[in-house]
């Protein structure tokens, strides 16, 4: 019943779809052709730092903003500093291990 309701849509995979007594079945590989572990690393990275620029700008803006409202308030302010800092060593991290990422890929590949 799920895979004719799955045919009908359209969602029935293609390996589900084949005939497994011809022995010619084999699984798509979903990384692409040349998928090694540095690859996969590279694009995990890759995706790290497209998700971490926008969090590290508002993140800037939220510090920023936190020792604008703070007025004379020294916890404040120091609270403010801490939130940019720590988006600021955290942003450095993720693109330390981008850097180390591509020697390794250079060294190995």
């Amino acid at each position: 019943m799920l895979n004719v309701f799955l045919k009908i849509l359209g969602l029935m995979p293609k390996v589900l779809a084949q005939d497994f007594g011809t022995g010619g079945t084999t699984l798509p590989n979903p990384l692409g052709t040349n998928a090694t572990v540095m690859t996969i690393i590279n694009n995990v990275l890759n995706y790290f730092i497209y998700i971490s620029v926008p969090i590290f700008a508002i993140m800037i803006l939220v510090g920023g903003f936190q020792i604008l409202t703070a007025r004379d308030n020294p916890e404040k302010i120091k609270s403010g500093r801490n939130t940019i800092m720590y988006a600021a060593i955290g942003f450095t991290i993720i693109l330390i291990s981008k850097g180390v990422a591509l020697i390794l890929l250079s060294i190995l590949g």
